[in-house]
């Protein structure tokens, strides 16, 4: 299942599996086009670290949330977050940091 969310320099994926239980987080920035997964930037492993533990897995940039209603939770609590203008101001100037450190590419299209 997959939310798009907008904000002023970069769009937003939010990307959930009920199947396969996996939660990612897509930033592209609207100006280059550039994409990066976002789930394991600092900011939102602060925001959203209280959905996981130690039963579940953090892969690079993948969270596999092994309960059904913990990955619908933050489901949940991520596109109500990214409707939060202050949040995804806030956001937006970390990503600009974390893009000038690289690491974005343009591999996958949303």
């Amino acid at each position: 299942m997959e939310n798009k969310h907008f904000g002023q320099r970069y769009e937003y994926l939010i990307d959930v599996d009920f199947i396969n239980f996996y939660f990612d987080i897509y930033s592209k920035h609207i100006e280059t086009n550039t994409v990066s997964i976002i789930t394991n930037l600092n900011f939102i492993l602060s925001e959203f670290g209280d959905y996981h533990n130690q039963n579940d897995c953090v892969d690079e940039s993948t969270w596999i949330i092994r309960n059904f209603m913990k990955l619908k939770n933050i489901w949940k609590k991520a596109n109500a977050t990214f409707e939060d203008t202050d949040f995804v101001f806030y956001l937006e100037k970390q990503l600009d940091i974390d893009r000038e450190y690289g690491g974005w590419n343009s591999d996958f299209h949303f």
